[in-house]
């Protein structure tokens, strides 16, 4: 049989986009989880660990959504390998067929740089929300951050632009930045004035 598993770390978050990752293939039953990789209680992993029988393939949209980190990812493909089951990894292109003997290598490469991936993104996360606290953000808007600072030629040549000397193009050009952000002087200009 085929099988697939699906994990997203939120129920909030939906496992569509893995699909493109499935298609063309003959599919005989899907399991799917919506909770984090560090939860160890995965219902439907466990359940296809208990369906899944030599002979049988499992097909991943990729590692890191099967095993939490290198250590986990391992034991449980060792597991479905002495099951006589091979994993399929569509996104690494490869898969811990009995033949394939640099799968354990792939596996732990692949796996390490999925583990640090999602620190460096949990990190950046962490800095994030610190630098919200700071400013005293929610939402990522900018509520309570400084304020911008206009160039200091921006008064000069924004009376110019009202009285019609100048086009938007040229104010911008003098100012040597792009039409949105000449805008935004201008919506930060007018909101002070």
């Amino acid at each position: 049989m085929n099988f697939v598993y699906k994990r997203v770390s939120t129920e909030r978050q939906d496992t569509r986009r893995q699909d493109q990752a499935f298609e063309g293939l003959n599919v005989d039953k899907v399991f799917e989880d919506k909770i984090t990789g560090k939860n160890s209680d995965r219902p439907e992993l466990n359940k296809l660990r208990l369906e899944a029988e030599a002979g049988d393939h499992i097909y991943c949209e990729s590692i890191s959504r099967l095993g939490r980190n290198v250590d986990d990812l391992r034991k449980l493909v060792n597991e479905f390998r002495e099951q006589g089951v091979t994993v399929h990894f569509i996104k690494e292109g490869f898969n811990t067929s009995p033949d394939n003997n640099m799968s354990t290598f792939m596996l732990t490469i692949l796996g390490a740089v999925a583990e640090m991936e999602r620190e460096l993104t949990v990190e950046r996360v962490r800095e994030g929300v610190k630098k919200a606290q700071q400013y005293g953000t929610k939402s990522g808007r900018p509520i309570g951050r400084p304020g911008r600072e206009l160039p200091a030629s921006f008064h000069k040549y924004y009376s110019m632009w009202e009285a019609g000397d100048i086009t938007a193009v040229e104010f911008a050009k003098l100012l040597e930045v792009s039409r949105a952000t000449l805008y935004n002087y201008i919506n930060t200009y007018k909101k002070g004035a």
